[in-house]
This record gives structure tokens, sequence and C-alpha cells, in this order.
């Protein structure tokens, strides 16, 4: 659970968002959270949807959800997992059904800069060969296997957060098998780097 706002340090992201959540100041929360992890979010949602025009679409959605979700925000993870929760999530129900007319018609002016922004500041990942060939391998695994080694490997995220995005609950059976499978996706990885000469065995 997050910390109260006076025991928040009002350096780190809880704290800013504690603070101005206490104020009643949501888009500035808002704006706060997407700045902050709005490049790691595109990149996490380039690599879930394999698209990068659907998943700018799809940020877009994500900083309204935010946006309105954060007055019922109860602090039971952190505001990293809890957003990255709300992008897997957004994600999986556009995969289901892209072609739908969003649900949301906010579409308020400050998620559309807000996702703006992040999607411009998104570090470039596509430029050597190794990772044009990292990239090319990643898109055959399917989308939740693509979350979680983006979640854990790309985003660091612990193994309770990675669960908890996920949606498969946080117990020691459900991190298990996170990371069995996990393991299983790295072999794979590195199989394949091994057969295509990326690395030497």
């Amino acid at each position: 659970m997050s910390p109260p706002v006076s025991e928040a340090r009002s350096d780190t992201l809880e704290g800013r968002v504690a603070t101005l959540r206490a104020r009643g100041d949501h888009s500035a929360a808002t704006a706060a959270i997407l700045r902050e992890l709005g490049p790691g979010l595109c990149g996490y949602l380039i690599a879930v949807l394999r698209d990068e025009n659907d998943a700018q679409d799809v940020l877009a959605d994500v900083a309204v959800h935010v946006l309105t979700a954060l007055p019922r925000f109860r602090g039971d993870s952190t505001v990293k997992t809890w957003t990255y929760r709300i992008a897997w999530r957004t994600a999986m129900r556009h995969r289901h059904d892209p072609g739908r007319r969003r649900a949301i018609e906010l579409r308020s002016s400050l998620a559309e800069k807000l996702a703006a922004e992040a999607r411009q500041s998104t570090a470039i990942y596509r430029r050597t060969t190794t990772l044009a060939w990292l990239e090319r391998i990643r898109a055959e695994l399917t989308p939740a296997d693509q979350s979680l080694l983006t979640l854990r490997l790309d985003r660091d995220m612990s193994w309770g957060e990675v669960a908890q995005v996920m949606g498969v609950g946080s117990t020691a059976v459900a991190v298990a098998g996170l990371r069995k499978r996990y393991e299983r996706i790295k072999d794979r990885l590195r199989k394949a780097a091994e057969r295509d000469g990326v690395i030497t065995g």
C-alpha cells in the first residue's frame, strides 16, 4: 500500500502523485504519471501489441483511464504497477476488439497531449542489428509472454508487481508459475540467439 501523503517523499512519483491527489488535482497527477512512465508504457504497448499505431492509440486510452480512475486509486500497489495494470488491460481489450469504437469518449486534450509527449520521448530502440533481431524474435511471442518479458526484463518490475499487472494474483504459486514461464521464455530466446549466431553457445 502506498504511504500516506505525509510519509511519501515529494521527490518520488508516489510522493508527487499523493500530494496532487490530496489537493484534488487529478489532471496534474495524471500528467506527473505519464511524464515519468509514458516512454516506458509506450515501449511496453508496442511490445505487447506489435504495432506502433495501435500502441499509440491504446496509450491515449490509458491516459484517459488513468485520469478517470485516479480518484478511486486506493494505493494497494505502487502508482507504476497500477498504471501498467491499466495499460495491460486496455491493450488486451484492444486486441480482442480492435475495430470497436472506443468506449472512452473523453479523449480530453490533456490525455491526448500527454500521450503525444510520451510517444515523442519514447527511446528509439530498433536501430542496431542485434536489437532488430531481438524485436523480430520477440514478435513471435504471445502477448502474455511479451508482457511478462517486458515487465520483468525491460521495466525491472518485481515478481509481485508483474503478477499484479498481469492479474494472476500475487500468491507464491502464481509467482512461481510466472518465474517458470519467464525462464522458459529466456531459454527460448537464448536458443534462437545461438541458432542465428547472435551469441555463441
